[in-house]
């Protein structure tokens, strides 16, 4: 036993609150001991054996929680009494609670039987001693006020809004259409159900609730079950063993209701759940739908029914004062009872939030808000927003809805030079350009370095403008019968079918061959003006087009031109003298992007080919700032079609020239082999012009065949008119016919899939391009193989080659109708499977995608029928 020391050897007396007589006794019965930092003072579950006085140094109160750190609640210091608690009330100190010498302790020791004595004969003592115990719980009670302080300044905190979305803005449409049922539902104080697509703003409107609510704002948890973690916990293959799935059930029920496990001391380790953290507060679910349909009987028994719930291997109930928000991306359709029996019974406390794409008025006014914001935020300037970038930004359809337009106007106002927020800035759809079913093609040296190589493409421009000259000459000068003129033999029966496989095989490719857009380039090496095409112009440039390619369809059948080769020729000739005019007035290419009928028609067939070229716009945003595939270099012009790589969506507006694959410092462009078709049930760009487009060329193309049917004959006896004016009836009607029929299966299929009208009707008249590209493959088969063979024939008899009697091949007509009718099947087969993977993308239910698709396919069917009989008595008069 050490020897205590003397008062006189400490510089006060630890134990001077003590009466002098008590002082005396507790050193006489007492021992000391000394104890070095870390080690334990008191052990847990002390049985009070000894009351322990520090004589020096601190030491602190630790609670442990399983394997938790042990946590430390309160410092005692020289002079404080422990052990008393456990010797006053029977009980041994807490299993998970120890006292641990911060520094060097010396600790007195005494007997219980001894210190019990001491009482006894010192009443003084024992009323020292109680006043030490109150003043202990006195410091306990302002050590749970601050703990409370604490815990309401941290509530406040995680309740936060900028927490969730801090960029986000409520639109006019939730302002207008929702505030009234909104606030009736905040002032209800029961459990609700918003139901929208992702980046809607589904959870600033549960915080919206909660903040005008009068009940449970004590705290606004999140709870994400849509994150990675939980979906690897929770999603488990339906076809696995029963075993698993109780298991996520069970995992579901503790992150709700917590979970109580045996403890070392017999009382059980209670770890809460969300219900019980959220007490007096709101919770938000976020992806409710991905719970157990157990566990949403559970909790809908809990916030619906008896408002009690019982923690996992608990036998207690316990009150749950807690309002419930929960957000689902699921169609309101899509929930079932069996399914989701909590989502079903919130259905009629539900808000649904339209995407932004049936939203579009909004865009204008998001647009102006997210720049003023951003422009703070990064210290840039913009000043103005043209109409052409507020129109490229109306037109996408933002499968990201609200979220992904304040991302893509964050991105565009970082990379923006000036005070201009140029269409160029906007990038849309940051993902890997080279993905499932794609394959870059320069990866192969050959291609690159032909691609990279100023040869390319010119060598192929030297070689076809020569050769249009040579038709021109024979177009004006050669005999006037077509079947003995090789020109218009020629324009016929090779030139217009291969435009058309063309399009498939090697997409936009012929208009970089183009000697019409050749020519206009020279042109525009001697005068160029510059001027910006007009904006008018350019924001109906899919109207302009749509136009074009309908006046070449009708114009071939109403004027007959076929049969005058004079008269191929002077269109063409126009042709050249337009798009020089243009060339010289306007910037860039805007003849062959905004007014070209002939490439307006290849651009729309170039949709389906599986060739393409595409930027990485991953290495666009993070490396480029200078666009050089848009404005150009030292040495070469930028995009003749004013295109920004990254922007970069459809094969309509590329040409394959490989001048952007050149520009690029990053090696970011692609020229990508895709799967045909891709690019449709892909697209983010709706267009009405395009798919009105379609639709009037397969309506073109049938009005063009009817001409030989008696139902022609019939209908355009009735009307006294000239026979050019007898078709132009018939060729309107019949394209206006074709859209009505689109337009009713449209009627149907956008109330399937909550779509707005105007976008159901472009994607699925987009669907309809396979049929109206093997319609015309089919169509010029017949020319290629029954016309293609007069011109070896006629070649070798105007300029006496006998080895072009050796290419004249005979094909019976049984066989070219077979390739015909196999053709325009396939393009119906292709449609119905870009229609199913449309249909597939709008809804996960097989059931009700198909549903919905169904007036479409129908619509396809007809169409395909009418082209198949068209050709059958256009061509074999039967």
């Amino acid at each position: 036993m050490l020897k205590i020391p003397h008062p006189s050897e400490y510089r006060f007396d630890p134990l001077e609150r003590l009466p002098e007589a008590v002082r005396h006794t507790v050193r006489e019965k007492g021992r000391l001991k000394e104890y070095s930092p870390g080690d334990v003072l008191m052990a847990s579950g002390d049985d009070g054996a000894y009351i322990r006085f520090i004589m020096s140094g601190e030491a602190s109160v630790m609670l442990k929680d399983g394997d938790e750190p042990a946590l430390s609640v309160d410092i005692m210091k020289s002079g404080d009494i422990f052990g008393e608690i456990s010797f006053l009330t029977g009980r041994p100190s807490p299993e998970n609670a120890e006292l641990v010498a911060d520094e060097p302790c010396s600790v007195l020791e005494v007997p219980a039987a001894e210190f019990e004595i001491i009482l006894q004969q010192n009443p003084e003592f024992t009323i020292s001693l109680v006043k030490n115990l109150a003043r202990k719980i006195m410091r306990l009670d302002r050590m749970v006020l601050r703990s409370r302080q604490k815990k309401r300044a941290l509530q406040s905190l995680i309740s936060r809004e900028e927490h969730i979305f801090p960029d986000y803005v409520i639109g006019d449409y939730v302002r207008s259409q929702l505030a009234t049922r909104i606030e009736e539902l905040a002032h209800s104080d029961g459990p609700v159900l918003i139901i929208g697509e992702t980046g809607v703003g589904k959870e600033v409107l549960a915080h919206a609730i909660f903040r005008l609510g009068h009940h449970y704002k004590s705290v606004f948890l999140l709870l994400d079950l849509l994150r990675t973690r939980y979906e690897q916990t929770f999603q488990v293959m339906r076809n696995e063993e029963l075993g698993k799935e109780r298991d996520v059930v069970q995992e579901q029920m503790q992150l709700f209701f917590g979970i109580e496990e045996p403890g070392l001391n017999g009382r059980p380790k209670v770890q809460p759940g969300y219900v019980e953290l959220t007490e007096d507060g709101t919770l938000l679910v976020r992806g409710v739908e991905q719970l157990e349909p157990d566990v949403q009987e559970e909790l809908l028994e809990v916030v619906c029914g008896s408002g009690t719930y019982m923690r996992v291997n608990g036998e207690e109930p316990h009150p749950a004062r807690l309002r419930l928000l929960a957000t689902t991306e699921l169609h309101p359709d899509e929930i079932t009872r069996a399914d989701h029996p909590l989502l079903h019974s919130l259905l009629q406390r539900s808000i649904v939030i339209p995407p932004l794409r049936r939203r579009r008025r909004e865009i204008p006014g998001l647009v102006s808000h997210y720049i003023s914001q951003y422009c703070q935020e990064l210290r840039k300037q913009i000043v103005e927003t043209p109409k052409e970038t507020l129109k490229t930004l109306v037109n996408y359809s933002w499968p990201g809805n609200d979220i992904e337009l304040s991302t893509t106007l964050k991105r565009a106002v970082l990379v923006s030079e000036g005070e201009v927020l140029r269409p160029q800035d906007i990038y849309f759809d940051l993902k890997r350009v080279e993905g499932t079913g794609k394959f870059n093609l320069l990866r192969f040296q050959a291609v690159r370095q032909a691609m990279l190589s100023p040869l390319f493409p010119a060598i192929f421009q030297s070689a076809v403008t020569p050769f249009f000259f040579i038709l021109l000459v024979l177009l004006f000068l050669g005999p006037q019968d077509p079947l003995n003129n090789p020109a218009a033999l020629f324009s016929w029966a090779v030139g217009w079918p291969v435009l058309i496989v063309g399009a498939f095989i090697w997409s936009r490719f012929w208009c970089s061959l183009c000697p019409i857009g050749t020519l206009s380039k020279l042109a525009k090496k001697i005068i160029a003006l510059e001027r910006p095409f007009p904006t008018a112009l350019k924001n109906r440039s899919d109207l302009l087009i749509a136009g074009a390619v309908l006046c070449i369809i009708w114009f071939e059948t109403a004027t007959g031109i076929r049969n005058s080769p004079f008269n191929v020729g002077l269109l063409l000739l126009t042709m050249l003298f337009s798009a020089v005019i243009v060339a010289v007035i306007y910037e860039r290419q805007s003849w062959c992007r905004y007014l070209c009928g002939l490439g307006g028609m290849i651009s729309v067939l170039s949709k389906g080919s599986f060739l393409e070229l595409r930027a990485d716009r991953n290495v666009c945003i993070s490396q480029c700032s200078s666009n050089e595939c848009y404005l150009g270099t030292p040495q070469r012009e930028g995009c003749p079609f004013g295109q920004v790589a990254p922007k970069l969506h459809s094969n309509r507006f590329c040409k394959l020239c490989g001048i952007c694959v050149k520009n690029c410092p990053h090696g970011a462009v692609n020229l990508n082999l895709r799967l045909p078709g891709n690019e449709i049930w892909e697209m983010r760009h709706t267009n009405t012009g395009t798919a009105f487009l379609i639709i009037g060329m397969i309506g073109g193309l049938l009005s063009e065949m009817a001409i030989k049917m008696p139902l022609y004959k019939e209908l355009t006896s009735y009307l006294p008119l000239p026979d050019m004016l007898k078709f132009t009836i018939i060729f309107f009607v019949v394209v206006l016919t074709a859209n009505l029929m689109l337009a009713i299966a449209t009627v149907f299929s956008h109330r399937v899939f909550d779509e707005d009208f105007q976008e159901n009707y472009s994607r699925y008249g987009l669907a309809l391009l396979p049929i109206a590209l093997t319609g015309f493959m089919a169509f010029h088969l017949y020319y290629l193989i029954n016309l293609g063979v007069q011109l070896p024939i006629l070649v070798s008899k105007n300029f006496d080659f006998e080895i072009f009697r050796t290419l004249i091949i005979t094909v019976p007509p049984w066989l070219t109708h077979f390739f015909q009718q196999l053709l325009v099947w396939l393009g119906l087969l292709w449609s119905l499977m870009i229609m199913y993977k449309l249909g597939r993308g709008s809804h996960e239910r097989f059931s009700t995608a198909m549903y919905g698709v169904m007036p479409h396919m129908g619509s396809a069917v007809v169409l395909t029928i009418c082209v198949l009989k068209s050709i059958r008595f256009y061509f074999y008069g039967n």
